[in-house]
């Protein structure tokens, strides 16, 4: 049997999602709406994961060729938070969907062009390759 170990952020992640889970089921009961529990937990906890994808970038200085583990966490707790404000948003104007979903497709365009740009620039510094001289017999 291989034995499993977790990272420190695997067991934070694990606290402060059920410190999550029950503030939104506070709030959702004090404003005796349900339907609030789930936009404010998506907001609670993507806000935790784009903070903690934040907090690891300067840690991952040294991984080149993995898709980074800090800008995953960046992109899908950024993708939560705009997601739930989206919901929260028409659920406060209703009949504005249309604009808020063009935003959101916006908000994609912007995060791959942000997280394509570290590779583009990478591409643009690398050394012109020499071409080996011409000898001739």
């Amino acid at each position: 049997m291989s034995e499993s170990r977790r990272s420190g952020y695997e067991s934070l992640s694990i606290g402060v999602l059920f410190i999550a889970f029950a503030v939104a089921l506070l709030i959702a009961w004090v404003a005796a709406d349900w339907w609030l529990f789930i936009p404010i937990f998506m907001l609670e906890v993507g806000a935790f994961y784009f903070v903690l994808g934040v907090v690891m970038r300067p840690q991952e200085v040294g991984r080149r060729h993995a898709l980074k583990d800090a800008s995953y966490y960046v992109f899908w707790g950024a993708t939560l938070v705009v997601i739930s404000l989206v919901w929260l948003l028409n659920r406060q104007y209703p009949g504005n969907l249309p604009l808020l979903v063009a935003l959101f497709i916006i908000w994609i365009g912007v995060v791959v062009v942000v997280l394509s740009l570290p590779r583009f620039r990478q591409g643009a510094q690398a050394p012109p390759q020499q071409e080996p001289p011409i000898t001739t017999p």
